[in-house]
């Protein structure tokens, strides 16, 4: 009886300590993983940095070197894709649907340093559709994307113009974007928004549906892992890498006429010139932004989410420690709501007083939030989420994220099916 009551009374302290060294080993796990991934982009950041000062020290040299390179291996290809195996693959899917009327245009858009080849597994769900002309732009293709967000967006509503004449019977728009795409299409469509006077449409077409995944509303810092990057290196990284990357770092307001940076200003609904952002996002009958809720390097749960306030440590380690990927988070946010729920304010509130004036700004729009989770300990969640094709390799380690893509085109093709049923 002794014996019991001494094991009995050994028992909870036997637990405390397990549950002690469990918690110690998340902690070490997760400290090694912030450092291992602040490393790598230093590194990238400190190699890039001086990659391109080099470029702008002698750009003769690097522009024949990239000429030589674009001859050897050129990326124009039938419908944009390079890889031979997904060519087959589309024009397959395509083939069953080419001579039907086309009434639906979706824009797919990649981000930075993306090719056409990033968003093949969507074009391969939405081309089905014998109704959907399904278009992934070329222009941006693979380094231009680093000139600026507006000289991008430009060129994709120049692509886009002959697109709309290729296809006559387009009556509706629906614009997917991908990472840095997903801020492309925000101005782009503010561009298009603004060609047709500000009336509701765009090229001509009726806007339907916009959706983003893994894109970086609020920019990319100071949440995740950039926010272990020394100071040095991320102002080394975004003062040399080109407009795209001083615009996702809040860096570029001495370059404005406004001294804000781009992205607040298309957060702003005040901001109704020269392009009303906000007024074209609306112009859209829906909205919808899926985000990474762990394991996203490159565009953290809080800026591809619009919600301002950093993410509580415990609530992110738990949905990286689920035993599949799933949908962790599903929700409508309702500008007009009274009773929305908030989240707690963040301490150092200093740091995102940018981040949160956007949010407040793009939530006085209805979005549809679908957050997802890629457990695990490598953090590939930015390319698992549109399950990245651009090569065998890549197709291989980001397949995962297939679901997900399934999802996201379900929710794209809705009005296409409501209006079947209304038929």
């Amino acid at each position: 009886a002794r014996s019991m009551r001494h094991d009995a009374r050994a028992r909870p302290r036997h637990e405390k300590h397990e549950k002690h060294r469990r918690s110690l080993r998340t902690y070490l796990a997760s400290v090694v993983r912030h450092v291992a991934c602040g490393i790598w982009l230093t590194c990238m950041s400190l190699c890039v940095g001086a990659y391109s000062a080099l470029h702008k020290r002698w750009p003769e040299r690097f522009e024949l070197r990239e000429l030589a390179r674009r001859r050897r291996v050129p990326w124009v290809y039938q419908y944009g894709l390079r890889r031979e195996v997904l060519r087959t693959r589309v024009n397959a899917v395509r083939a069953s649907s080419e001579k039907a009327q086309k009434e639906h245009l979706f824009v797919c858009i990649h981000g930075l340093a993306g090719t056409p080849d990033d968003l093949c597994a969507m074009e391969q769900r939405l081309v089905r559709d014998p109704r959907a002309a399904v278009y992934r732009v070329t222009c941006n293709a693979p380094f231009k994307s680093f000139d600026g967000v507006e000289a991008g967006a430009t060129r994709i509503v120049d692509e886009l113009k002959r697109v709309v004449v290729k296809y006559p019977g387009l009556k509706r728009l629906t614009v997917y974007g991908n990472s840095l795409g997903g801020i492309y299409a925000r101005y782009a469509v503010a561009l298009m928004y603004a060609e047709d006077g500000n009336v509701g449409t765009m090229l001509g077409l009726k806007p339907c549906t916009f959706l983003t995944t893994a894109t970086p509303h609020l920019g990319v810092g100071p949440y995740g892992y950039f926010a272990v990057v020394p100071a040095l290196a991320r102002a080394t990284w975004s003062k040399n890498l080109g407009g795209s990357i001083m615009e996702l770092t809040l860096s570029d307001g001495h370059r404005r006429k406004s001294g804000q940076p781009l992205l607040v200003d298309m957060a702003d609904p005040e901001v109704t010139e020269p392009l009303n952002f906000i007024g074209a996002l609306g112009a859209f009958e829906r909205r919808c932004a899926f985000a990474n809720a762990t394991n996203d390097f490159l565009v953290s749960y809080e800026t591809a989410s619009i919600s301002p306030e950093y993410l509580d440590p415990a609530l992110e380690h738990k949905w990286r420690t689920l035993e599949s990927s799933r949908v962790v988070e599903e929700y409508e946010h309702d500008p007009d709501a009274e009773d929305a729920p908030l989240k707690q304010p963040s301490r150092d509130s200093s740091k995102i007083a940018f981040q949160r004036r956007m949010a407040r700004g793009l939530k006085t729009l209805r979005w549809k939030h679908v957050n997802v989770a890629f457990p695990g300990f490598a953090p590939l969640a930015h390319n698992k989420i549109c399950a990245l094709q651009r090569t065998e390799t890549m197709e291989k380690l980001f397949k995962e994220g297939e679901w997900c893509v399934d999802l996201q085109a379900k929710y794209l093709l809705e009005p296409f099916n409501q209006s079947q049923k209304v038929q």
